[in-house]
């Protein structure tokens, strides 16, 4: 049956092996036909829930990446990286998209209604001089610690990376070979004074790129936390579709056991 599973474990190391075995024993045999790849793929929509996100293992001796390559990764979604020409090389970064998020003024205060293109640019008019679209660049990182640092009750505090006009066109002359963003949101939930996060994936590479990945945001949840002054809580980390691709299956059976 293709329905959502979940995965508990008390690190991301012991997590990411007993999600590895699962996807190999039960995933759904899906066929990925993309402009830039075509492959099968064992599949199923999965919640994987950490207890403790900072107790070794952090990541697993299983896992293909080497500490040092996940800790750069990590780094680079916090901060950048250190060379401002290395961000402009990806169509996107997860540094980008959460701390330079792009957004402008109509959208964020035109009505909710469905206009004409003569009342739209009306409505444009009256928000912004001369009904030009005045964009700003959004740090919802920074702005997430000052929210919860003045209430600590918030429940609305949502950073997310999707922008519509361009993820929703895959086929458009300017996204045949291109990616969108995996990670769709992040949202911390501060309850009697720990931190816990919560991630929305649409797909996951559970296999090359969860390890580094889980490592990276829970670098970020303890980044909220510590901005914020509170302690740590739970990692909860749910992909729509979370998979591994054929090309990596004997390996995988392999390296952990599964017939």
């Amino acid at each position: 049956m293709y329905e959502t599973t979940v995965v508990e474990a008390k690190t991301l190391g012991s997590a990411w092996e007993k999600a590895c075995k699962l996807i190999l024993k039960k995933g759904q045999k899906r066929f990925v036909q993309a402009p830039e790849y075509q492959i099968a793929t064992l599949d199923l929509p999965m919640i994987i829930k950490v207890s403790d996100p900072f107790a070794k293992p952090r990541l697993s001796k299983l896992a293909a990446d080497s500490r040092e390559a996940v800790e750069e990764y990590a780094d680079s979604l916090i901060n950048g990286y250190p060379d401002p020409e290395k961000e402009k090389e990806f169509e996107y970064t997860y540094h980008s998209r959460l701390r330079c998020y792009p957004d402008c003024k109509v959208r964020a205060w035109l009505p909710a209604l469905s206009a004409n293109e003569e009342e739209l640019s009306a409505q444009v008019r009256k928000i912004v001089a001369d009904g030009k679209c005045v964009v700003t660049r959004i740090d919802q990182v920074e702005a997430a610690i000052k929210i919860l640092k003045k209430d600590p009750t918030r429940r609305t505090v949502v950073m997310h990376t999707w922008i519509p006009y361009r993820d929703l066109m895959k086929f458009g002359p300017r996204r045949e070979e291109t990616s969108s963003p995996c990670l769709v949101l992040a949202y911390p939930q501060l309850v009697e004074g720990r931190l816990h996060l919560f991630v929305v994936l649409k797909t996951n590479d559970l296999y090359n790129a969860w390890p580094g990945n889980a490592f990276a945001f829970t670098l970020l949840q303890k980044h909220l936390a510590d901005g914020v002054g509170v302690k740590l809580g739970t990692y909860t980390h749910f992909s729509v579709s979370m998979h591994i691709y054929k090309d990596k299956w004997a390996e995988a059976k392999k390296k952990f056991k599964v017939k």
